[in-house]
């Protein structure tokens, strides 16, 4: 009696969404992000065969916002050419990618460490204007707290769960504005080494 054998490939970039019993039957194969060379040489492969110029700023910048992920790359690539034309500059990656630009987050941080709260509100109030994904700066503050080599890691620790907090109620549905404000506030607190809560005397 023959047996028919089916194999079945699943690609996923959130794992955990399949149901138990499908994941148990599953071998599991987990990619790493490509690294900055090859990234480079194949989108320089891909601008080549389809007439698309790339300065190396643009080509540095698209392998960040990407992530070594080669098909993000490709489709904020195609985003930027059917956009802005043939010549492709760092700037008009970074307004189809939805990343905010490096200068306003680090405006944002560096309010928060100069302990000024008006000015930390002003940068949350510009952030808010310009129409910037709350979420994305979450996570952009994040990767700027952790790298900083001169907060040390129970003040990094003291942010970070703030920044997971304001996550949190965004993905619940809660105001953008007042979770950047909040974050801002316990991320100036931090940085100022101020206490974590406020006290009122009575």
């Amino acid at each position: 009696m023959l047996r028919h054998v089916s194999f079945f490939f699943v690609a996923l970039v959130v794992f955990f969404k399949i149901i138990e019993p499908l994941a148990s039957r599953c071998a599991k194969f987990r990619f790493k992000p490509l690294s900055d060379e090859i990234m480079s040489s194949r989108i320089l492969h891909i601008c080549d065969q389809e007439g698309l110029n790339l300065d190396s700023e643009a080509l540095s910048t698209l392998s960040s916002i990407s992530q070594g992920d080669l098909r993000r790359a490709i489709t904020y690539l195609q985003g930027a050419a059917r956009l802005f034309g043939s010549s492709i500059s760092s700037k008009d990656l970074l307004s189809v990618s939805g990343v905010i630009p490096v200068e306003v987050v680090e405006a944002l941080y560096a309010a928060c460490k100069s302990g000024n709260f008006d000015l930390a509100n002003k940068e949350v109030n510009n952030v808010i204007a310009e129409g910037y994904p709350v979420s994305q700066m979450l996570s952009q503050l994040f990767d700027v707290v952790v790298e900083a080599d001169d907060v040390p890691d129970e003040q990094k620790a003291r942010i970070c769960k703030s920044l997971a907090e304001a996550d949190k109620r965004l993905v619940d549905g809660a105001d953008e504005y007042l979770q950047l404000l909040d974050v801002a506030s316990n991320t100036m607190r931090a940085l100022c080494n101020m206490p974590q809560e406020f006290s009122f005397e009575t």
